[in-house]
């Protein structure tokens, strides 16, 4: 398994790793440092089995305190076998009614709810130290690996300087991988919240871009700590 992209993981969708991506500078993002899964509720015994000796030590789980099943077995297996981190990357009210309805109407578009992650800036420093401060690999994730898991995936490929195509790409991938393109018709009107459209990931780019020119200076002005960022940059490239 130690170059493979997507982990074929049966109670775990959406799960790949963050290597073998080239950047704008020549280098290639490391391999076995960072997964991003969608949410481990129904993991087996084998699949903890499969991604301790993939290498996993920590988990940081990126969903709302609501939506964890602490008192599961399954969860219980997970802060067994790893350092679980639980960093809730959403504000609480996102997606209102209010808000949802504007989505549906075309009024705001999913990609302009994203700002709220990217500016959550106490959360996205948590997050950055746990990365820096843990040896081997790690695994991220939310409900479906797509929304909060696909811009902390943003943040940490534009870190290591990859293309803007290839962070729009790994973005979009997901609707595919969670069956969503098999499942739902484009046109009902909550397959917008199903599927990965890039605009969604460009309009999430653009922002960093425009606002804080770089993603270097984005985390800087979030007060990551220079060394925690060098920290996270020397997991993702050689």
């Amino acid at each position: 398994m130690q170059y493979c992209k997507r982990l074929a993981l049966d109670n775990v969708k959406n799960a790949r790793d963050l290597g073998g991506v080239p950047t704008l500078d020549g280098n290639i993002t490391k391999w076995n440092n960072f997964l991003r899964t969608a949410n481990l509720d129904d993991i087996s015994d084998s699949e903890i089995k499969t991604l301790k000796d993939y290498g996993i030590e920590t988990i940081i789980d990126l969903r709302r305190e609501r939506e964890i099943p602490f008192g599961s077995e399954e969860h219980k297996r997970i802060i067994d076998n790893f350092n679980f981190n639980h960093i809730s990357l959403a504000p609480d009210n996102e997606f209102r009614k209010e808000e949802i309805e504007q989505i549906i109407n075309k009024e705001i578009s999913i990609g302009t709810t994203y700002r709220n992650l990217i500016d959550n800036f106490s959360k996205i420093r948590q997050i950055m130290e746990v990365f820096a401060k843990t040896e081997k690999a790690i695994l991220f994730h939310c409900q479906e690996g797509k929304d909060r898991t696909g811009i902390i995936s943003m943040i940490l490929l534009g870190l290591a300087n990859v293309a803007r195509a290839d962070i729009i790409a790994d973005y979009e991938i997901s609707s595919a991988y969670l069956g969503y393109i098999e499942r739902y018709d484009e046109h009902e009107p909550l397959s917008v919240f199903r599927i990965t459209n890039p605009y969604y990931m460009k309009e999430a780019f653009d922002y960093i871009e425009r606002k804080y020119k770089t993603f270097e200076d984005y985390l800087l002005y979030a007060k990551v700590d220079q060394d925690i960022i060098d920290k996270v940059k020397n997991k993702l490239i050689n």
